[in-house]
């Protein structure tokens, strides 16, 4: 009697997201927060698992950000290299978005987006480096667009609230009329004398020390065209006069600045000096 063939192994599960780099200093936060979105919340997060390259760093990550007494929930660990190319590639293929929280990023992310723009998977990190992110785009974009991956950088804390600072300023003019330019101030108050982590740190020193490698990739890719403006613009008839009007208006402002500091002078000349001698 001949033996049955054994059956087929069973279809990985995918999971909504996978936070990647899940024990590093940022990854712990992202998974205290993105805990508060798992059922019963009413977020449309159904499933969530972490990965590193240590199972038991990862887990340590989902107990601290369980916070102290909380009964952490049992998700799925994941082990993944970015210098491991085949394991990143088996993350992809089980994630619908990754959260990509391993850096230096021109160190630990470039891996890390060619396996998701491979897969399909949306990728989003938290990266402030220009150079990897312009690389990215360069390398992967026809791959991702191609296989319907959406690979996001500049999602961390210093992009989010300057980006959404400048949302909120350009919706408060009213069309035509549109800002120019924004400029973002941010103020960091702390109770340590040292704001920050190594990993930041260490991405801020290879970007200054790496500054030639980015003019040079930029100088080899084709100028981007300007967009086109979105409001409606005047004929160039009515921008020249609109000029004119705007020149002759200040001009005029001008002219009577400098006769009222003239007429001021005089006046002290006429009062000032003769009163007090």
């Amino acid at each position: 009697m001949a033996t049955p063939p054994p059956p087929p192994a069973p279809t990985p599960e995918v999971f909504d997201v996978v936070i990647f780099g899940a024990s590093g200093f940022t990854g712990r936060y992202v998974i205290r927060e993105a805990l508060k979105f798992l059922p019963p919340s009413s977020s449309p997060l159904r499933s969530l698992a972490l990965a590193g390259r240590s199972r038991d760093r990862v887990a340590a990550a989902l107990r601290w950000a369980a916070g102290p007494g909380g009964a952490a929930p049992d998700l799925p660990i994941l082990v993944a290299d970015a210098s491991d190319p085949a394991s990143l590639a088996a993350l992809a293929a089980r994630a619908r978005v990754v959260l990509s929280c391993a850096g230096p990023f021109r160190l630990h992310g470039r891996q890390v987006a060619a396996a998701c723009a491979a897969a399909g998977a949306d990728c989003l990190d938290i990266s402030g480096e220009p150079e990897f992110m312009e690389r990215v785009e360069a390398e992967f974009h026809e791959a991702a667009a191609k296989n319907g991956s959406l690979i996001i950088s500049a999602c961390g804390f210093d992009s989010i609230p300057a980006e959404l600072g400048f949302l909120f300023h350009s919706r408060q003019w009213a069309p035509p009329s549109v800002p120019v330019t924004v400029q973002a101030y941010l103020s960091l108050e702390s109770d340590k004398r040292i704001v920050g982590n190594f990993g930041t740190y260490e991405s801020a020193v290879l970007g200054v020390a790496n500054a030639g490698e980015l003019q040079a990739l930029r100088r080899s890719r084709p100028r981007r065209p300007r967009p086109n403006d979105t409001y409606p613009v005047p004929e160039e008839e009515e921008r020249v006069a609109q000029n004119k009007r705007t020149q002759g208006n200040s001009r005029q402002i001008f002219e009577n600045i400098r006769t009222q500091r003239n007429s001021r002078q005089t006046f002290g000349k006429l009062t000032g000096s003769g009163m007090h001698k």
